[in-house]
């Protein structure tokens, strides 16, 4: 029923329609983005402040959150980014009351006005169309405060430092050879210890180690026990003693490790090849058929590039020697056709020498939970990064977080899944992941330069919309990995394009992620040359430039609160330069990005009382609300507004 006249009435209690505008709104079709329940667009930050983030369609000229808490506060939003596609708003807010109540307003570049409600474009807001916070219910995400603007190194233990020959396994060869799969190079826990310095001097206020563990590989993702730190690496006393001289010099530790699966040397599935079906861990893993074997094929090695190694046949051949010898399993030679090796039982990846354990079996599931917090509560580890992360049951996780938050509660929980990770990143599973979509940015811009200044400014935007500044603070900004090639491998050698990334690590929100021997210009591409040995008595290996550019800007990064807490905000981009801030209460820094090292001058409105260079040779004033930049021909400045 349509009535035109409109009568006044008292509205007593909630009013029945929110009154903003004057006059009509549109009910047109329009792209907002918002998801109450997602906190990249609402989220509360540690001291209780609210983060309010809408996305919308390019012809919106202003947004306002319709605020109810004691009163009735329209807040506009500031535009933050805008792309070819979406503007990108956002506020914090300062909750007057426990319980709030919201929604949306906006206007259209040629004035057409809109209510936005819970279920969208409305012509007014009732109140059942408000999304409402309630203080003391409402999941909050919080991270211990030393991750904001932290400084990562991470370290492949065998391929360190090698402190102490002693501990070397059979076989280890001279340090300095070029890396392969199955060698290993004598690294160990030692080596990390007596290199501090080096590792303190990057700004570094976290460790992390790919897996100690038990294991007969170099890289130790296959654990036979994740209760032992692998002797080789000088065991549970060089952890202990590692842990105690990182945190004198506030240096956390976090350690990596699969869960996902263990090496059939683990007593679990040891037990299934003795006693099969009888075996009490049967239902730890799944086998298809017993008893538990390899079906091997070794006719077929010719197809051994089917399976990677390069194509190795003889290296893959010495793999699969050590892995039926000391797995222990039954093997079976067939002479069909098939894969060279075929387990009989469920393997990650088909990889023989990694049974994947079934989370649904409470037994499994509690063996995971204990390893999660032996390792925090007997050897106060800082955190976990944890290995193929979206290959396990998505429910474990929150189990997860709960154990590894009840053994210590300032701990940082990252997963290793390649791009959106959002779903893990609510603040019930992980805090952050490997920011691998940072450095899918990085190399499209600054190595493989296949995108322009245009493209990387959206790029930028994205990436800071595209989790919670919690989230997003916790999230490994790595350029390179054991994993993936080296990023100076990435760009050709052109050191230039290193520099360029650095400076975004140490700008952009989220910790900065140094994989060891970056610092010094390693290359190396994929597994295993990604993993060479750090040459640290041949200092002309070095490259000193990358050294000292990364030292000073990462020393910045950990020290600068803006850097640490301060919100992003794009500023403008042309053919030459992108620029950007980081934004704290009444002072900002701004960044400005130039590839190609422009030196034409740089013009950039400001509303600020005074302009510092902290990082960058370049001069720069403030003349008439503009921040004027000359003399310019860096890859990255950093200026300090206030």
């Amino acid at each position: 029923m349509v009535e035109k006249h409109a009568p006044e009435f008292i509205d007593e209690g909630e009013k029945q329609k929110i009154d903003f505008f004057e006059g009509d709104v549109h009910l047109g079709h329009y792209d907002f983005r918002f998801d109450f329940n997602d906190k990249k667009y609402f989220s509360i930050s540690q001291d209780g402040t609210g983060r309010i983030r809408i996305h919308s369609q390019t012809n919106i000229k202003k947004v306002w959150v319709l605020l109810e808490d004691e009163d009735f506060r329209p807040i506009e939003l500031r535009s933050y980014a805008t792309t070819e596609r979406f503007i990108f708003w956002g506020t914090q807010i300062e909750f007057r009351s426990n319980i709030a109540k919201f929604s949306f307003a906006a206007t259209t570049d040629d004035d057409l006005n809109i209510y936005i409600g819970s279920s969208g474009v409305a012509n007014f807001i009732s109140p059942s169309e408000k999304w409402i916070y309630n203080s003391e219910t409402f999941p909050r995400h919080t991270i211990p405060d030393w991750v904001y603007g932290g400084v990562m190194y991470q370290i492949f233990p065998d391929r360190f430092s090698n402190s102490d020959e002693s501990l070397n396994p059979d076989g280890t060869v001279e340090w300095g050879l070029p890396p392969t799969r199955l060698d290993f190079q004598g690294g160990d826990l030692y080596g990390v210890i007596n290199n501090l310095d080096h590792i303190e001097s990057l700004g570094v206020n976290i460790i992390y180690l790919n897996p100690i563990f038990l294991s007969s590989s170099t890289h130790k993702y296959d654990a036979w026990d994740h209760f032992k730190v692998d002797p080789v690496l000088g065991g549970d006393d060089a952890l202990k003693k590692l842990i105690d001289e990182c945190h004198k010099k506030n240096i956390k530790v976090v350690l990596d490790c699969s869960l996902n699966h263990v090496h059939p040397r683990h007593f679990a599935f040891q037990d299934i090849i003795e006693k099969g079906e009888k075996s009490k861990y049967k239902d730890w893993f799944t086998v298809f058929d017993y008893p538990v074997r390899f079906i091997h094929r070794p006719h077929l090695y010719s197809n051994t590039y089917k399976v990677g190694w390069d194509g190795n046949e003889e290296e893959y051949k010495r793999y699969l020697d050590k892995t039926f010898k000391e797995t222990k399993v039954p093997v079976e030679i067939k002479e069909d056709d098939g894969p060279i090796v075929e387990p009989s039982f469920k393997a990650w990846w088909g990889v023989p020498d990694m049974p994947k354990v079934n989370f649904e079996n409470k037994e499994a599931r509690k063996w995971a939970l204990d390893v999660t917090k032996h390792w925090i509560e007997n050897f106060d580890i800082d955190g976990w990064r944890m290995d193929v992360a979206k290959e396990l049951d998505f429910s474990f996780w929150k189990d997860f977080r709960d154990i590894a938050h009840s053994s210590k509660k300032d701990v940082l929980l990252i997963s290793e899944i390649f791009g959106d990770t959002s779903q893990w990143l609510q603040g019930d599973r992980f805090d952050g992941t490997m920011n691998y979509s940072f450095r899918e940015t990085m190399t499209d811009f600054f190595a493989t330069k296949r995108i322009n200044t245009k493209e990387f400014s959206d790029s930028l935007a994205y990436l800071y919309s595209m989790y919670s500044f919690e989230a997003l603070s916790s999230c490994q900004n790595l350029l390179s990995s054991h994993d993936v090639k080296r990023f100076l491998n990435r760009c050709g050698n052109n050191e230039d394009g290193v520099l360029g990334a650095i400076f975004l690590q140490a700008t952009f929100p989220g910790i900065a992620g140094i994989y060891y021997g970056d610092e010094i210009g390693l290359g190396g591409a994929d597994d295993p040359f990604n993993r060479a040995p750090f040459p640290w008595e041949n200092n002309d290996l070095w490259n000193t430039k990358i050294l000292k550019y990364t030292q000073e800007l990462m020393n910045i990064k950990n020290s600068n609160s803006i850097f640490k807490y301060g919100r992003f905000e794009l500023v403008q981009y042309d053919e030459h330069i992108v620029a950007f801030r980081r934004i704290l209460k009444d002072e900002s820094l701004v960044c400005i990005v130039n590839r190609d090292k422009s030196n034409k001058d740089i013009n950039i409105v400001s509303n600020a009382h005074s302009a510092n260079i902290i990082f960058g040779d370049c001069e720069a004033k403030l003349d008439e609300g503009l921040l004027k930049i000359t003399n310019n021909s860096e890859i990255g400045l950093i200026i300090h507004e206030q």
